[in-house]
């Protein structure tokens, strides 16, 4: 790999991912690069959807925070085939985002959720021009397989007050909004702004990068503002105040519909169900229990609450 990417790795981290295997490594001449390494059952066609991603969101001037842009090999290669010991896989190598994650800081103030809500539209207007390539199979965090996946998901915990709830939610979301989003706007969108994809400048005031575009994906373009805005919620007091300021950073961007606004806020609900259903059902039977756990720690008190109180409402 080093040879083929002109590339000398020092100091590796690795970090756990959903999927990938992700590797931070230090060059002495070139900084600080990621390489990503996928099981080759990815297959050629997501890799390259990858990273026509990753192309035109780097392409677009008008994005004023880093996205991971891949490097090429002395053969121009993007990504190269790996043999290990389990099997064969696909590594490429991104560039290095510093900063602190989202998930990382207690944010205080207005200013990052405004921010987060412009990048949201930043990434739509961004990838809107590309069309999804055939092959690429619906994964389980789409929001339109919301009811479905929970529902799935639900099977396997226990039969208490929490899965009841998340039920609840699920079947109001299959009955009264999934009808709806076929006659909303529909866009290949980032699909996945959780706050362990933001990367926050010094201030903590201000997305100073985005990264992952696994789960990028053609959807209801707004299922990608009620994303982000469901996690910008996470561990806030006045959680509905951080969202409507979410929605009003993605309107200074783009301009939303007045259907996109009566549901967005049910559909970043739904998002937080989906969160946490599914990985309390991985975590049944995990290796890592805990990580699995990690991921959705803080979401259930913000489901709890919304649920008292119902998905957060945005005023045209």
């Amino acid at each position: 790999m080093g040879q083929v990417f002109s590339v000398r790795p020092q100091n590796l981290k690795i970090y756990k991912g959903e999927f990938d295997r992700n590797i931070r490594f230090d060059d002495p001449d070139r900084g600080t690069w990621l390489i990503k390494v996928s099981t080759a059952d990815v297959g050629m066609t997501s890799i390259r959807w990858q990273a026509s991603l990753l192309a035109a969101a780097e392409a677009d001037r008008r994005i004023p925070f880093l996205t991971p842009n891949l490097l090429s090999g002395t053969d121009g290669r993007t990504h190269i085939t790996v043999e290990g010991d389990e099997g064969t896989y696909i590594a490429r190598v991104v560039r290095w985002i510093d900063g602190s994650l989202m998930s990382d800081e207690t944010f205080s103030g207005l200013d990052l959720p405004y921010s987060l809500g412009a990048a949201s539209a930043h990434l739509t207007r961004a990838l809107g021009g590309l069309a999804e390539p055939v092959g690429i199979t619906g994964h389980r965090w789409l929001i339109q397989r919301g009811p479905e996946v929970v529902d799935e998901s639900l099977r396997g915990l226990p039969d208490d007050s929490r899965t009841h709830v998340v039920a609840g939610i699920s079947r109001r979301f299959g009955a009264a909004v999934l009808p709806l989003l076929d006659a909303l706007p529909w866009s290949i969108i980032h699909h996945d702004l959780h706050d362990g994809n933001v990367i926050v400048d010094a201030a903590g005031k201000s997305v100073a990068g985005v990264i992952d575009f696994n789960d990028a994906a053609f959807a209801p373009r707004v299922a990608d503002l009620a994303i982000a805005g469901a996690y910008a919620m996470l561990r806030q007091s006045e959680p509905e105040r951080v969202f409507r300021t979410v929605v009003e950073g993605y309107r200074s961007v783009l301009e939303l519909s007045q259907a996109e606004l009566d549901i967005v806020g049910e559909m970043a609900l739904m998002r937080l169900c989906m969160n946490w259903a599914q990985w309390q059902s991985r975590a049944q039977g995990a290796g890592d229990k805990e990580y699995a756990l990690s991921r959705s720690r803080h979401t259930w008190p913000l489901i709890e609450h919304l649920a008292q109180v119902g998905p957060p409402v945005v005023s045209y």
